[in-house]
């Protein structure tokens, strides 16, 4: 998990976006993360981890695994530019991963 990266997740049982994922960090026994809108945190425990992605065991509301992708610039250029505001201009001057990570850390002030 890198808290400098933004994260699309899904829900227990769900296989679309049900939402972004910025400064995803563990605190305590509970992940913590912004959705663009306000601050989350959720009970429960990292269950898988990789370079990309993490699966999150909530014990809290909406019980089960949450499933953690990093955003990337291919991603977002591909589907995800849709759900935002200006997306598609964001998409054609954006060129790394990196930078769409820095465009909603500016954006969203996390």
């Amino acid at each position: 998990m890198d808290r400098r990266a933004v994260y699309f997740y899904t829900l227990p049982g769900e296989t679309t976006c049900a939402g972004l994922a910025l400064d995803a960090h563990i605190h305590g026994e509970t992940l913590r993360f912004s959705d663009t809108i306000r601050g989350r945190e959720i009970p429960g425990k990292i269950k898988k981890e990789t370079a990309n992605s993490f699966v999150f065991t909530a014990t809290g509301n909406d019980p089960g695994d949450w499933e953690f992708m990093l955003l990337t610039i291919e991603a977002f250029k591909h589907k995800y530019y849709k759900l935002v505001e200006g997306g598609q201009v964001m998409a054609a001057k954006l060129k790394t991963t990196d930078d769409l990570h820095q465009w909603y850390r500016r954006e969203f002030k996390v």
